[in-house]
Order: C-alpha cells, then structure tokens, then sequence
C-alpha cells in the first residue's frame, strides 16, 4: 500500500513541476494557442515581450541624436520615452491605440525624423499607423484596412 501511496505522490509531483515549466499558453486570433507574453521592464516601464512582441523595445535614432524608445505597454497600447544626447529620460507618454496591440512596434516610412510607427490590432488583424512629422508631430492612428477620410 505504501508503494502505491509514494507512486502517487510521485507521479502528482511529476504533474506539478511538468505544469510549472511549462510556458503560459493564450488563444491568437485564429484560435490557436500561442506562448502568452510576458512583461519587462526598461527604462522605468513595464511593457510587454516575448512572443509575436520579441524584446519588446523598439528604438529610433533622431537626427539631433536623441534616441527614442517605443513599447507596447500593459494597456496594450504604445508607449515612448526618449533621451536627448546630452540630457535626461523624458517621462513615459502615452501614443494611445486600440487598446489590442498584439505585436512589437515597427518604424516604417522613416525619411528623416518623419516616420510611422505600427503595431497589428487583434480586432481587425492588419496593423495600424501613427505618423510623425520631422517637427515632431503625430497623427491620429489609421489603417488601410479602413479606408481614410
């Protein structure tokens, strides 16, 4: 009886470690099960990575030298900081979205200190944009799989 009594604990032991090793699991899109991200911290945010969000941090270097960070935060919307050469961190800003982010941010268009930053919403699957100006200006977040205007 004490054989089948210590096998048990065993196995229930096994059970226990195999279940706590094993990685997060959460339902994509197209229903099927994905690696669940995780959450780092950088720069004095947290924001999430791992997965589809890999390192999680995206940077742009300015023309002036400043380098600005992007990040897909817990709201799962983007965030960005950024250090001019000889200055400090600015405070964490919210770019706002559509509260779904599922990927890490791209630069893409970038010409200049003018570029787009993009993210895939989990809602429409296609990405969405959010234009700088070389002033420094943003725009609202569009997507072409809505036409604009």
């Amino acid at each position: 009886m004490s054989t089948i009594k210590s096998a048990a604990v065993a196995l229930a032991a096994l059970t226990v470690v195999g279940l706590g090793a094993s990685p997060a699991l959460a339902r994509d899109g197209a229903d099927t099960m994905k690696p669940a991200p995780q959450t780092c911290n950088a720069s004095g945010g947290t924001f999430y990575c791992g997965g589809d969000y890999g390192d999680g941090k995206t940077y742009v270097t300015l023309a002036d030298g400043t380098k600005q960070l992007f990040v897909i935060g817990t709201d799962h919307n983007v965030w960005t900081t950024w250090t001019p050469p000889r200055g400090s961190q600015a405070p964490w800003m919210s770019l706002g979205g559509t509260k779904d982010f599922v990927t890490k941010v791209k630069i893409v268009n970038k010409k200049g200190d003018a570029f787009s930053v993009a993210s895939r919403s989990a809602a429409i699957n296609a990405d969405y944009y959010r234009d700088r100006s070389a002033g420094g200006a943003w725009s609202g977040w569009w997507t072409y799989a809505v036409p604009r205007g």
